[in-house]
């Protein structure tokens, strides 16, 4: 999402130089003075979910990056590979997600339903239903809200398994979320600011299935949540994920985010649903080759942002599932993640690799 964005030609040009240059910095968070000041100096609507980036931000995004973080551990590890697909929830609570892309008679291992919402008090487990049914979730990580201004002060993002029964038909099907806490059940759109209401705000859910078949070309799955799940972060985040070891000859992963808060243009007038340039130039870079985001010819990078929050589309932005095929180094046992924003407040909800 996003709360108040300098969306100059100048300033653009200034972020595109210094991320082109490789120039991150770790994962942000604006302090109080900052944000108070912010709303004093903004109208909310204009801003809702964008940040705007302060000369000494602007300065920093110049300065080299910071050495590698410790990897993250993965928090399962599974045999097989996997498919994702997610919805957007905000003034829902509750929608149908649709799941594709698992080859057919596909032997499922595991399911997982990752869902986010803001809240004031993040509590330590959560249940939402699945088709009917009730699965309870463990909060795997929180942060800061993404910019919504006097909206819920903390961000939650859970986990919960999902019953292997309900996938008896096969897993490609259609499955219907319900019970995320929304303050409103309506589907407004979320645009203008006055259109999301009080909280809690839903942000979306994924559902994720790990799966072996005969003819993968992926056999090990590996998810990857605490500590990253939660963090917010409006200029660069910059992680790295451990903990494997690709098989040779294999010189590719399946690569999925899970986050939350995305969006393709300013709340207001347009009511966030027009596309505007610097709202979708987020640029995501994996083993540090870019995978995402404009800039690129590379055949691998996917010149669309992966944060427009398109989970379903054009209302309820805010949520993202996005998939990518991705070159890996033979031998490596740890990945690089960087994303670069243009100021847009954006939320880590999890990670998934197949290799």
């Amino acid at each position: 999402m996003t709360i108040n964005k300098p969306r100059c030609k100048t300033l653009f040009a200034i972020l595109l130089l210094a991320s082109a240059s490789w120039m991150a910095l770790p994962a942000q968070e604006p302090s109080q003075a900052e944000e108070k000041n912010r709303e004093a100096t903004q109208p909310a609507e204009e801003n809702a979910g964008v940040r705007t980036l302060s000369p000494a931000e602007l300065e920093a995004t110049r300065q080299a990056p910071p050495a590698p973080p410790p990897p993250i551990p993965a928090a399962q590890v599974l045999s097989g590979d996997h498919v994702a697909s997610g919805i957007s929830l905000r003034n829902r609570g509750g929608g149908v997600i649709n799941l594709r892309g698992a080859p057919a008679n596909a032997a499922p291992i595991k399911a997982f339903l990752y869902w986010g919402v803001l809240i004031n008090a993040p509590a330590p487990s959560m249940t939402v239903s699945i088709n009917g049914v009730d699965v309870t979730g463990t909060k795997i990580g929180q942060g800061q809200n993404p910019c919504w201004g006097h909206q819920p002060n903390a961000n939650a993002a859970y986990r919960a398994d999902v019953p292997l029964y309900l996938l008896y038909i096969g897993i490609n099907g259609d499955y219907k979320i319900a019970g995320v806490p929304s303050s409103k059940g309506t589907g407004d759109s979320p645009w203008p600011l006055s259109g999301s209401g009080s909280g809690p705000l839903a942000e979306g859910a994924t559902l994720v299935v790990v799966y072996r078949h005969p003819g993968n070309t992926f056999t090990k799955t590996y998810l990857y949540e605490s500590p990253i799940a939660g963090t917010m972060f409006y200029i660069s985040l910059y992680t790295s994920l451990g903990g494997f070891n690709p098989p040779a000859p294999l010189n590719q992963a399946k690569f999925t985010l899970i986050g939350a808060d995305g969006q393709t243009g300013p709340a207001g007038v347009s009511g966030g649903l027009t596309a505007n340039y610097p709202y979708t130039a987020e640029r995501s870079f994996f083993q540090w080759q870019q995978i995402a985001g404009p800039g690129d010819t590379s055949s691998w990078v996917d010149n669309d942002s992966d944060w427009n929050g398109q989970d379903v589309e054009p209302l309820n932005q805010l949520w993202d599932t996005r998939t990518h095929v991705v070159p890996i180094k033979q031998g490596s046992t740890s990945a690089e993640v960087q994303y670069i924003s243009q100021g847009d407040c954006l939320i880590i909800v999890a990670f998934i690799l197949s290799l």
